[in-house]
């Protein structure tokens, strides 16, 4: 990647935040997707519409429709296996294509530009890519998972850029300096495998009166628009924690947060019992990892970007998360 530098009168400020990374990102928790209704979304530099069809099959699209331009997220609606425009009643098919109108044969190439959409885990995920190429990899996760509750969830609206919000999970010295974690330990090195990136960390949060809580963090990161993290609490908690960054607009992004409890047990009835407890917890990690990451947000809101920055051996993998990163831009960017 190469990048123009911003400069001040006192001297180079910093570089230009890279473009639009090619991969998947979330628009939307499933839960909110529902029955007749059309979700609009801001997506890079513009806005995109989402809506399930009654069948479950999902879509995600340019919200202009082709007939006259009306915007089909405003007061347009689900019929069945369609999105309806509300201006003149144009039927659209999740694959974009229109299938009728009230005044005849669908005008020819009548069709809402689509993107590729899946629902993993409760997050809707749509794929930013080359006009007209498949994804370039897949999230390869479950629709649901039932050994998990369902996810609690949150949205926050940061100035930054996915890139960066994934690189602050590898910046080992900040675990120290801004959550405060001590103990701080690393069981295995990153490890790379293709658009995934593994890691493994672990250290103890300070707790008022109790001292503290150690966790253990084992995460997946997919692209730079998809993390898991499973983490292992002490007292024998776990929970899959997702933090996902979406582009909104230059330098802007808006960030989904999931939080999913494990369930401990089989036994039907003592998971019943359990349940609640489990969920309860879950709600109470999710207001934490929230807190955590607006500590994050207050440094992300002023710094600026440094595409070649002095790191030191205490920093963490960032250097090789750079290099990592290079595949999911254009070429020329």
């Amino acid at each position: 990647m190469t990048s123009t530098t911003e400069v001040t009168s006192l001297g180079r400020a910093g570089d230009a935040f890279p473009p639009y990374p090619y991969s998947w990102y979330a628009v939307a928790f499933a839960h909110e997707l529902k029955p007749g209704t059309v979700l609009t979304r801001r997506f890079l530099d513009g806005e995109i519409i989402v809506f399930q069809t009654a069948s479950g099959e999902l879509s995600a699209a340019e919200p202009y429709c082709p007939h006259l331009g009306a915007h089909i997220g405003k007061r347009g609606w689900v019929d069945g296996e369609a999105v309806v425009c509300p201006f003149h009643e144009f039927k659209f098919a999740p694959s974009g294509t229109c299938i009728s109108t009230p005044t005849g044969e669908p005008p020819r190439g009548a069709a809402l530009k689509t993107l590729p959409i899946r629902n993993h885990l409760g997050m809707i995920m749509v794929y930013h890519g080359p006009p007209g190429q498949q994804p370039a990899f897949e999230l390869d996760l479950p629709a649901a998972d039932s050994d998990w509750h369902p996810i609690a969830t949150k949205k926050l609206h940061f100035k930054t850029h996915p890139q960066e919000v994934n690189e602050n999970g590898l910046d080992h010295a900040h675990f120290a300096t801004i959550h405060k974690f001590r103990d701080f330990v690393v069981p295995k090195p990153m490890e790379i495998d293709g658009a995934r990136i593994y890691t493994e960390y672990g250290g103890t949060k300070p707790i008022p009166v109790i001292g503290g809580i150690s966790f253990h963090f084992k995460s997946v990161l997919v692209g730079l628009g998809f993390s898991l993290v499973e983490i292992a609490i002490q007292g024998g908690l776990t929970v899959r924690q997702m933090v996902l960054p979406t582009p909104v607009a230059e330098r802007n992004v808006d960030i989904y947060i999931g939080i999913a409890a494990k369930r401990h047990v089989r036994n039907r009835l003592v998971r019943a019992l359990l349940g609640p407890i489990e969920r309860l917890a879950g709600w109470i990690v999710l207001q934490v990892v929230a807190y955590e990451v607006q500590r994050d947000q207050l440094i992300w809101d002023d710094k600026v970007y440094l595409e070649h920055p002095k790191l030191t051996p205490g920093d963490g993998p960032i250097g090789k998360y750079r290099h990592w990163v290079r595949q999911f831009y254009t070429p020329a960017a």
